[in-house]
């Protein structure tokens, strides 16, 4: 994966955040701990979204379900 190099502005709090999580986790530089934490965030929609596409299969499952057959044994 390359690297790409950008510049942004966060919260003194964040900072320090950054630097004590990076110590303590053994990170290898504050980049390493906001690339984690982005990931992070980006899987997180992910599931978001899977879930989302769940109900609605949820949804047309019920409908093809109850099609009109019983509880018959095949």
């Amino acid at each position: 994966m390359t690297a790409r190099k950008m510049s942004v502005s966060i919260s003194e709090d964040l900072v320090v955040f950054i630097d004590s999580y990076k110590n303590s986790k053994g990170s290898k530089s504050s980049s390493q701990v906001v690339e984690e934490a982005l990931m992070l965030l980006r899987e997180q929609d992910l599931e978001n979204a899977y879930r989302e596409a769940d109900k609605e299969i949820e949804c047309d499952w019920e409908v093809v379900a109850g099609d009109g057959l019983g509880d018959e044994t095949w």
